[in-house]
Formats: C-alpha cells, structure tokens, sequence
C-alpha cells in the first residue's frame, strides 16, 4: 500500500507519494516570474523562494509543496482533499496520448478516476 494526496486542479483529482509532500501553502504573496517557463506561474517569497509550477493549468489558490530531485518547489492546485492508501496493483498504467508526460497511471477512488503524477517528472518542469 502507498499513501498518497489527493488534490484537484479544474474537473480532475490528482495524487502523488505523499513521501514527496511537505506543506499546503495560499498563492497569498505569489510573484510573477519574468521570463519563466512556460509551467512557471511564480514564486513565493521565502528563504529560498520557491518556484511554482501550473503543470494542471493555472487558476487554483492552494500550493502543494514538493521535494524531488533534491529541489523543493511548488504545485498550483485548486484544492488539496485529503489523503488515500492505494494497493499498487490497482494502479494502471498511464493513458495514451499525452504530449509531455505527466501521468504515470490511474485508479479509481469512490468511483472516480484519480490521476497518478510522479513528483520527479514534476520537477523536470522548473
């Protein structure tokens, strides 16, 4: 069994290892980053700031802060809905289709399907 957060970000849910989590914070104080990548939306002032990606699309008010690859940074989401434990073998591999991958599989979760993203492939967006 993993345990994983759940967030949602438009129409979809979303979960990734909660092992890579490290806070919920507001977009409240969130900076524009001039000439930033195109996942980019800004960073919030810190010691360090930290960089916050929109790879789900921008408009939510809640960053997921994550750690990987020895980088910490943010996930711009709408809401963070709590957390769930996932057999492994009910997670299926991930849909065809995508353009850059962000996927790595999905499972269904009170009949909904829920979106596995590997917080390593999230900070190949930075």
């Amino acid at each position: 069994m993993i345990t994983m957060v759940r967030f949602r970000t438009g129409e979809s849910q979303y979960c990734l290892a909660v092992d890579a989590t490290r806070a919920v914070r507001t977009t409240s104080g969130l900076l524009p980053l001039p000439q930033g990548r195109s996942d980019v939306v800004g960073i919030l002032p810190g010691d360090p700031p930290l960089t916050v990606i929109a790879p789900f699309g921008a408009g939510g008010d809640k960053v997921l802060v994550v750690e990987a690859g020895q980088k910490t940074f943010g996930v711009l989401v709408d809401s963070v809905t709590g957390l769930t434990r996932v057999d492994e073998s009910d997670i299926r591999p991930a849909p065809d289709g995508q353009d850059r991958r962000l996927i790595c599989g999905t499972f269904r979760s009170d009949g909904e399907l829920t979106l596995v993203t590997d917080p390593e492939v999230l900070v190949g967006r930075l």
